[in-house]
Order: structure tokens, then C-alpha cells, then sequence
């Protein structure tokens, strides 16, 4: 048996199953009539999409739709055979395919309910049952990261969409502008731009840093010395909104290996997320530092007086985000990842109304 998987759209994470009965066909569309898959979508089309079984593998073909049938991104032009965890779209919807750990061992002159020999590594594979088939861990683990990627690619488009709208905004602005040829007004409108064209940089750039496994650079580093450099560079949002920046920095803790850029990721994520955190005006961030002589390591605290963190447990999950789509919902992700790469771990205490301490520990040598 193989199933569909919706990754996107109003019907998310359900799942199709396809019994694999020679000469059977299954029917993708919006309508009701000889359709079997009913998707809520309003690009598809009434009879969209259609499947079938022949000769031990599914086949796919177009229905005349009006916005077309996509494999992984390339457009279907005729039947076309299926592959295990191929990605169909069909209007704004994309499923995922998935043919079962016994399927993909059929050949065209076996019977499909004939049994079938498992054969497996235990070092690689283990078969467990879900979904009352065969599955491998490998290929769960698979199907997770996949259905993940479906709803961080959901998360992030509201998003770039908001960036995308205040774009298209400070455009009108300036062409209103050089309409009128008011440079005051084309000013104004350069700064919205700006700002944005910041932001789209910005997703981008989290992105590459989530996405790469990049090793740390290990070299000496004057901890103090980057603290204050990025003290330097977050102040001015601080005096922005009225928000008082401390450093406490422990003169023992001299030069450390790490890698400094890195590192630097993981001090501006963190301190930007305090100054957001906390109110105007009352709002207090410190960040202290501390070289631990009983266990080799070192110690970065980022504190805040904000309104403290709800559910702890979701806040360093990729595209998890509660700024209302003003951040991608990496910052954390990546600090955590770099922290790891660097043999150490992020901690954080947080009380509802009191605010919070993210506490970073790194083992170093002096």
C-alpha cells in the first residue's frame, strides 16, 4: 500500500492511502463526483489530477487542470511513473507520495498480497508498524523532516509576505513621490524600502546559517572584547526604545578559543531578543560574563525584566516565532546549533511577568 501525505494546505498532515490493486485509479480534485481524494483547494480543479497501479508501480497523469500537475517542481506532461517520497503539487496543495517497505520490493510478476521477504541492516534499519504498514525509523524520520519543512515553508511565507507588502508599499510611496517631485516624501519612502530590503536579507542569510553545517573555527578570542563590540553595535535599538543595555564583564576571563563569528551570532540573536522582550522605558538587559576555574567554562548570562516566556520548551524550534511574523524564527535555532557545535549548551529560567535568563555554557581553555 502507498499513501498521500498533504504537506500543505487546508487539509495538512491527512493522510491518503492508496490500496495497490492492478488497474485501480484514484482521482485528485475539488469535486464530488468520481473524485476520491477531495482536496478543499480553490486552484485545483474539479477532477485535477489522476493516479493508477499497473505493473507494480503508481503512474500519475493530468486531468486538463487549470493551474497544472507538478512531480518535485516539473510540470507533468503525460503519465508519469511515481517514485518513493516524491512530492506532487496540485494548485496551492503539495502531497507527499510514499510507497511502503513492502511495495518497493514487488516486482511486476508478484502478487501484492503475496508474502514478502523483509530484508534489512539492523545498523541502519529497524521495521516498526505504523499506519498499519511496515515502516522503517529511517523512513519516519524522513517523513517528519519533510512534513516539518511543509509547515516551516508555510510559517516563513507569512513572513516574506508581510516584508513583500511593505515593500509594494514604499514603491507606491515613491513613485508618488517622483510624480510629484517631492524629495522629502521620496526620503520617507526610501527608508521604508531600506528597512525591508534589511529584513529580506536578513531571512536569507538565517536560513543559509540554519541550513549549513558549518564546524566552528577555532581560534583565540577576547570574549570581552566581542561582548562589548556587540554592546556597541545593539545600543542604539536599546536607546531606540528607551531600554537600558549593562555589561558586567569578569576581567579573569581573558582569551578563550572559539570561533568569534559564531560566537557573535549568538550574542546578537540573544541580546536583540531581550531588547524586544522588555517594555519601553522600564526595560532592563545585562549581559554578564564569567570564566568558571571549576569546570573550564565559560559563562555568557543575557537577562531581562520583559514579560517573561510562556512554553520554554518550543522557543529554540526552527520557525517558531511569537513577534507576529516580524522575525523568521531562527534566531534561537541557530544560537543553539553554534552553542552545540562548540561542545556546549544553552540553558534558560524564565518567570511569567519577571522576565529571563539565558545562561550559555562553552568549555574553553584559557
Amino acid at each position: 500500500m502507498a499513501t498521500l501525505t498533504v504537506l500543505t494546505g487546508a487539509l495538512r498532515e491527512k493522510s491518503f492511502e492508496l490500496a495497490s490493486q492492478r488497474g485501480k485509479t484514484f482521482v485528485i480534485g475539488r469535486g464530488c463526483e468520481g473524485v476520491e481524494m477531495r482536496i478543499p483547494d480553490n486552484a485545483i480543479s474539479r477532477r485535477h489530477a489522476e493516479l493508477s497501479f499497473r505493473d507494480g508501480q503508481w503512474f500519475i497523469r493530468d486531468l486538463g487542470s487549470s493551474n497544472g500537475t507538478f512531480i518535485n517542481e516539473l510540470r507533468v506532461q503525460h503519465t508519469t511513473g511515481l517514485s518513493h517520497n516524491d512530492q506532487i503539487r496540485c494548485g496551492a496543495t503539495v502531497l507527499l507520495f510514499e510507497a511502503d517497505y513492502q511495495e518497493r520490493l514487488l516486482t511486476p510478476e508478484q502478487d501484492p498480497n503475496a508474502p514478502v521477504e523483509l530484508v534489512f541492516d539492523p545498523g541502519e534499519t529497524m521495521i516498526a508498524v505504523a499506519f498499519d504498514s511496515l515502516q522503517s525509523k529511517q523512513a519516519a524520520r524522513h517523513r517528519k523532516r519533510i512534513l516539518e519543512a511543509g509547515q516551516a515553508a508555510l510559517n516563513m511565507s507569512h513572513g516574506v509576505k508581510n516584508i513583500l507588502q511593505a515593500l509594494r508599499s514604499g514603491q507606491d510611496v515613491m513613485d508618488d513621490a517622483f510624480g510629484y517631485h517631492d524629495m522629502d516624501q521620496a526620503k520617507k519612502a526610501w527608508n521604508i524600502l531600506k528597512r525591508n530590503l534589511d529584513k529580506i536579507h536578513k531571512v536569507v542569510l538565517d536560513m543559509l546559517k540554519f541550513s549549513r553545517e558549518t564546524p566552528p573555527r577555532m581560534q583565540p578570542c577576547q570574549f570581552n572584547r566581542l561582548v562589548e563590540s556587540v554592546a556597541e553595535v545593539l545600543r542604539p535599538q536599546a536607546d531606540l526604545r528607551h531600554v537600558s543595555l549593562t555589561i558586567q564583564l569578569d576581567e579573569q576571563l581573558e582569551q578563550v578559543n572559539l570561533d568569534p563569528d559564531q560566537m557573535q551570532d549568538v550574542l546578537m540573536n540573544l541580546v536583540m531578543n531581550a531588547i524586544e522582550a522588555v517594555e519601553p522605558q522600564v526595560g532592563q538587559v545585562t549581559v554578564h560574563t564569567e570564566l568558571n576555574h571549576k569546570t573550564g567554562e565559560l559563562v555568557l548570562r543575557v537577562t531581562d525584566n520583559g514579560r517573561g516566556i510562556e512554553n520554554t520548551d518550543l522557543i529554540f524550534e526552527p520557525f517558531h516565532t511569537d513577534k507576529q511574523g516580524q522575525g523568521t524564527g531562527l534566531g534561537l535555532a541557530i544560537a543553539r546549533k553554534i552553542v552545540r557545535n562548540h561542545h556546549g549548551r544553552i540553558e534558560v529560567k524564565t518567570l511569567p511577568g519577571e522576565g529571563s535568563i539565558f545562561t550559555v555554557r562553552i568549555p574553553v581553555r584559557s
